[in-house]
């Protein structure tokens, strides 16, 4: 921090080309001042300001000096700003990683009513998923990821979960499958089948409930469509003949237009187990707003399964 208040007294120098008003801005004598002058001076081995007529005006060493400082003052100014951000709820910022399999029906409701309470809040969301995530945090690319539990944890995270309520397969209205009184797993992947990536550990309860049909969660996969745009699967689904299984919440504008229809809920076929998590990195500090909508999110989790458990 020494060298940045001799930068600024260069600086200040600068902008007032006078010595004596240079040191009343800084609140420093005219003799410390000149100090600074002359040690940097005897630093770089040349003459980094000169006295003219009416100013003082730096060398052209002294310039290149300058912008140096300049932008070193700069990049601690603004490390001090976004510090001040982030410890200050109402004005923070935060940068998430979103898995779309969730972001929809639980994280957006979330930073609905966090924004609305902290209008000033400024957050950026970037499409992550699972499996991409850690790189993300560990480049601090990311502060926090919301979205499924990952396949491996590390000891490097920290892992807040949830259960998600389950999901539900869907198709387009008109589609051959509503009506059948009854169906099972073999009429649905007589038709295309798929939805968002998901972690391993999803598809293994596929595997283990119909292990007639899938021996493996690779031979899941051959027949498992997945997008990691949810926005594609809804088109899909409301054009063609494919089966969703996907978050209710994604497809609720479509099934009130009568475009989509709910065929049954995912575990009404199978026991279906799903979990959520919003992963930090273990060394680093969460501005307040990571730690506010790290706590609502999980309680809308909460109370949203109690109310889903409620209604079944």
């Amino acid at each position: 921090m020494d060298e940045l208040w001799r930068f600024n007294q260069l600086i200040t120098l600068a902008e007032t080309g006078n010595y004596r008003r240079a040191a009343d801005k800084l609140g420093i004598t005219h003799g410390a001042l000149s100090q600074t002058v002359a040690r940097f001076e005897a630093q770089y081995e040349t003459q980094l300001f000169e006295r003219q007529k009416r100013a003082t005006v730096p060398t052209a060493y002294g310039e290149r000096l300058l912008k140096a400082a300049r932008q070193s003052v700069e990049v601690v100014s603004q490390a001090k700003r976004d510090i001040s951000l982030m410890q200050n709820l109402k004005l923070g910022r935060l940068v998430m990683g979103v898995d779309t399999s969730i972001a929809e029906g639980l994280l957006a409701p979330a930073l609905a009513a966090l924004l609305d309470k902290f209008p000033e809040l400024q957050f950026t969301a970037m499409v992550r998923n699972w499996w991409t995530m850690e790189q993300d945090l560990l480049a601090d690319k990311i502060d926090i990821y919301v979205g499924l539990t990952p396949d491996r944890k590390s000891d490097r995270f920290d892992y807040r979960e949830f259960e998600l309520i389950p999901p539900v397969f869907a198709c387009r209205a008109g589609h051959p499958l509503l009506d059948q009184p009854e169906f099972g797993i073999q009429d649905l992947i007589r038709f295309p089948f798929g939805g968002s990536d998901v972690p391993d550990w999803f598809l293994q309860q596929f595997v283990e409930a119909f292990p007639e049909q899938f021996k493996s969660i690779k031979s899941l996969h051959e027949v498992f469509l997945t997008t990691h745009e949810l926005g594609l699967m809804r088109q899909l689904l409301s054009s063609t003949d494919i089966i969703g299984l996907v978050p209710e919440a994604v497809i609720r504008t479509e099934i009130a237009a009568g475009k989509i229809c709910v065929l049954a809920k995912g575990e009404s076929l199978y026991p279906m187990h799903v979990t959520g998590a919003v992963v930090t990195r273990d060394d680093r500090s969460l501005p307040p707003a990571a730690i506010r909508l790290s706590a609502m999110i999980t309680d809308m989790a909460i109370a949203g399964l109690q109310n889903y458990r409620a209604q079944a």
